[in-house]
């Protein structure tokens, strides 16, 4: 004998859920899928907020995984979204997701996890800290220090992004190593992983309030060690936007933990949305840069490859950043 929920027969439901899977491309499958759960009473209320939830995380974050974390509370259960992952023809066996991680580093920039899933329009602001201006009477004013006079204090102005937002399993942390004096560097460690479409760490500060303003000057310097000879990233937003138009340029360091001088000049940096490269976006507005990223990634703009890429462990210490003038 069926049981009858909501004038439905259990075998009607269980139909009805495999029409949708099939309607639907696979991936988005199953995460809607596994948001419905039951077709009984208010049933399509829960697929219709479903489906708009994931579509939202993946709007936002280019991926599967990231859409299930935030639609797995709406089914009430993650399980379900586990196995219909698993059972999804067009996806490869998925290494260990971290939910709870990416959840994490949402809050961290932007506050409720949940505020993803209404529209651009309605999501307010993200977290923003304090910002001090670089003084115009010196030829290179110190503008960061990791928290020593700048009031960026690291954990609080400053967090690990790394792909656990797209689905990815590398991970990051970052640290503060020597004393209150000018010796004081950020230490950015790790390790990479290529599983789940992954390939890329990075930290990112929270919005700048006000921005900095860098009209006077002419670039970025600061000294970078990495004992693996990597190439990492500089990026740069004069928006406020999370998910926007970025300003990037690409930086090497020296095998053997050898110190290097890294500066990037602002009309070196390249205008790129997701790492695509934007021929046709306004010129960078030094006057208002509202965030600063460094990034370690298996690709550099356009589907290239980083030559100085290697996954596994990683660790990049950063002096002191430094606005400076051309001569």
């Amino acid at each position: 004998m069926n049981d009858m929920v909501g004038g439905q027969t259990r075998r009607q439901r269980q139909r009805r859920q495999r029409h949708l899977a099939v309607a639907l491309r696979p991936g988005a499958a199953g995460v809607v899928v596994a948001c419905a759960g039951s077709f009984g009473h208010q049933g399509r209320a829960v697929v219709a907020v479903a489906a708009c939830a994931a579509l939202a995380a993946w709007s936002q974050f280019g991926s599967l995984a990231s859409a299930a974390a935030l639609t797995a509370p709406l089914a009430g259960s993650s399980g379900a979204v586990a196995y219909a992952l698993r059972r999804s023809s067009s996806m490869p066996r998925l290494a260990s997701w971290e939910p709870g991680r990416f959840a994490k580093t949402v809050s961290f920039f932007r506050g409720n996890p949940w505020k993803l899933l209404m529209p651009p329009f309605l999501q307010g602001e993200d977290e923003r800290v304090s910002s001090r201006q670089p003084s115009t009477a010196e030829a290179e004013p110190v503008v960061i220090d990791w928290g020593r006079t700048d009031s960026l204090r690291v954990g609080d102005a400053w967090g690990a992004l790394d792909d656990v937002v797209m689905g990815g399993v590398s991970l990051s942390a970052l640290d503060v190593v020597g004393g209150r004096d000018g010796d004081r560097r950020l230490a950015f460690s790790g390790r990479t992983s290529r599983e789940n479409n992954g390939g890329f760490c990075s930290f990112r500060s929270r919005v700048f309030s006000p921005p900095f303003d860098f009209g006077g000057f002419d670039g970025l310097a600061f000294s970078a060690r990495c004992r693996d000879g990597l190439r990492y990233k500089l990026q740069l937003r004069d928006n406020d936007g999370w998910d926007s138009l970025g300003w990037a340029a690409s930086f090497d360091t020296a095998p053997g933990a050898e110190e290097v001088e890294v500066r990037i000049p602002f009309a070196s940096l390249v205008p790129n949305f997701r790492s695509k490269t934007q021929t046709g976006a306004d010129p960078l507005k030094k006057g208002s840069i509202y965030s600063m990223q460094f990034v370690l990634s298996a690709f550099e703009f356009d589907g290239g490859t980083n030559p100085l890429f290697k996954e596994g462990d990683f660790r990049l210490e950063l002096g002191p950043i430094r606005a400076y003038r051309a001569a």
